[in-house]
């Protein structure tokens, strides 16, 4: 069972995403939630807004999908920032 509890953990979920092995939405989210149980890092806080634009917001135009261009470029800059 994998564990998601640190910088480390949400580098792996953006290469995951990356990969394809992961769904660039659930990855979000996943991140999103590293980021609450390690106190809000300023390097995970666009997977936090992103997080919350994705649902709810459908009536401006946002949803999950239209969000995944804007995670994808995210976990590029996350996995590039922990090289």
């Amino acid at each position: 069972m994998q564990t998601f509890e640190s910088i480390n953990d949400a580098v792996r979920v953006a290469r995951q995403v990356l990969a394809g092995e992961i769904d660039p939405n659930l990855g979000c989210g996943l991140i999103a939630g590293i980021a609450e149980k390690i106190n809000f890092p300023s390097s995970l806080s666009t997977f936090l807004l992103l997080g919350h634009e994705q649902y709810g917001h459908e009536d401006l135009g946002i949803n999950a999908e239209s969000c995944v261009p804007e995670i994808m470029e995210a976990c590029r800059e996350l996995v590039a920032a922990q090289a």
